[in-house]
């Protein structure tokens, strides 16, 4: 709902954070006010921001953005209400803004009143318990959840594009081995140096979880077989030293197995594909070995 006036709001007069907007004749959106308290909080002052437009202190996207909500509002004529991170000069943050259009006599909306309430903190602790939601608490990187949504983002855009993609599974050789020679916490320390070998042989733009106890998963964007036999090889390469862990130097491995997403395969399908290869790896590694020794 509109706030009926005859006459422009002074935001001075307001006990919460406020600013307003005034709407020119030719559509022009100018600020023609600022309260010291969102002054103090947003570190604007008076100076810089009345009379001024969007773009004529802030970035072009800043700009862009706080523009398209203010027209936002003035085409539905009714009160909106958002959430938005911006900068200010006291950084980027996140605020919580009401608008509301101030009309004339006549139902003109001649101004926007907008109050605002920094929710930076609060935000803050929401992006914190959302990361924590798909982060693997051993090694820090994506968890099995956070890798579905991956797997399926990669599906949905290489179905869109008609443009493959490559899973990778990476086993750990003889994990169960490792933990009962030295025990669980150095296991965990062998998983994280082990999560980081495996990002070090990824492009930055490749996805990495870990998806079981010593299982790992990655999304390449590599869609020939030669582009996912370089990365193999540039994988296998991180394993070759053992991992060293001050006191004791654990020899280690990794077992691969790759899988070209095509047309019409399901993430079943493709992680079907992958395991079959990553264990056909691991027994043609281990093949010689007498099976207690072989067991990975």
């Amino acid at each position: 709902m509109g706030l009926d006036s005859v006459s422009k709001i002074n935001v001075d007069s307001l006990a919460v954070p406020a600013f307003s907007v005034a709407i020119t004749d030719d559509g022009i959106l100018r600020y023609d006010g600022i309260n010291n308290i969102l002054c103090q909080i947003s570190g604007l002052t008076k100076e810089m921001f009345i009379g001024k437009t969007a773009a004529e202190f802030m970035s072009f996207e800043g700009a862009e953005a706080w523009e398209a909500n203010y027209r936002r509002c003035l085409a539905s004529g009714v009160m909106d209400e958002y959430e938005e991170l911006a900068e200010t000069p006291s950084g980027l943050r996140w605020w919580r803004t009401i608008l509301s259009p101030v009309v004339d006599e006549t139902g003109k909306i001649v101004q926007l009143l907008g109050l605002a309430a920094d929710i930076n903190d609060r935000k803050r602790a929401e992006n914190e318990l959302q990361t924590a939601v798909f982060v693997d608490p051993v090694t820090g990187i994506a968890n099995r959840r956070r890798f579905e949504l991956d797997l399926a983002a990669a599906m949905a855009q290489s179905m869109d594009r008609s443009v493959p993609f490559t899973l990778i599974l990476a086993d750990l050789d003889r994990f169960k081995a490792i933990n009962d020679t030295y025990g669980h916490g150095v296991g965990d320390d062998v998983l994280r140096h082990a999560a980081r070998r495996l990002r070090s042989g990824l492009r930055e733009k490749d996805r990495i979880a870990r998806v079981g106890g010593d299982e790992f998963a990655a999304i390449l964007s590599s869609a020939t077989d030669g582009a996912v036999a370089v990365a193999l090889d540039r994988i296998r390469r991180q394993f070759v030293e053992p991992i060293d862990l001050g006191q004791v130097r654990v020899p280690i491995g990794v077992s691969l197995g790759a899988a070209l997403w095509e047309p019409g395969m399901t993430g079943d399908d493709l992680r079907s594909a992958a395991d079959a290869a990553m264990y056909g790896a691991k027994r043609e590694r281990f093949s010689w070995l007498p099976a207690q020794l072989g067991e990975a």
